[in-house]
């Protein structure tokens, strides 16, 4: 198998509420279904102290089937940020993060850095597949992060 997709894109948007009410709708794993495109089942595997999902499990519709994969959150609260990172599933790897910065109030920057990769057999991978995931990797961010922008000042 080759790996495609290691594009490690980045990409921030304002979203008009602070920091904890964000927080709040990222951490409420299991409502990703009602609101995040794609995402057909979430299932909070193991929690920290604080109550927050660690392990978490997704299922996700990729139109051509459904895929299943864990992620390990990790959470640095004097940095206002979340990594996330793969434990196993049906990727190969995930190494990303949501980063918040406060603008004011009422308004938090948040930054999304997208860095998945894909098993793909070596017989598919060529520049049209290779670009073809670049493609899927910036929709899939830019959808992560409007759906997070629409759930966040719906509430």
């Amino acid at each position: 198998m080759d790996q495609a997709g290691s594009s490690g894109l980045t990409e921030s948007l304002v979203l008009e509420a602070d920091v904890d009410k964000i927080m709040g709708v990222l951490l409420d794993f299991e409502s990703y279904p009602d609101w995040m495109s794609n995402v057909v089942g979430m299932e909070v595997l193991e929690r920290d102290k604080k109550g927050r999902g660690t392990d978490v499990r997704y299922k996700v519709d990729v139109i051509v089937k459904k895929i299943s994969y864990v992620l390990k959150y990790t959470y640095d609260d004097k940095a206002n940020r979340i990594d996330l990172g793969f434990i196993e599933g049906e990727l190969d790897d995930v190494n990303s993060y949501y980063l918040f910065e406060p603008l004011d109030d009422d308004r938090t920057e948040v930054t999304y850095h997208y860095d998945v990769k894909y098993s793909i057999p070596r017989t598919l991978v060529n520049p049209i597949t290779k670009r073809l995931m670049k493609q899927v990797d910036k929709k899939v961010m830019k959808s992560a992060l409007k759906d997070l922008k629409t759930r966040v000042e719906s509430m």
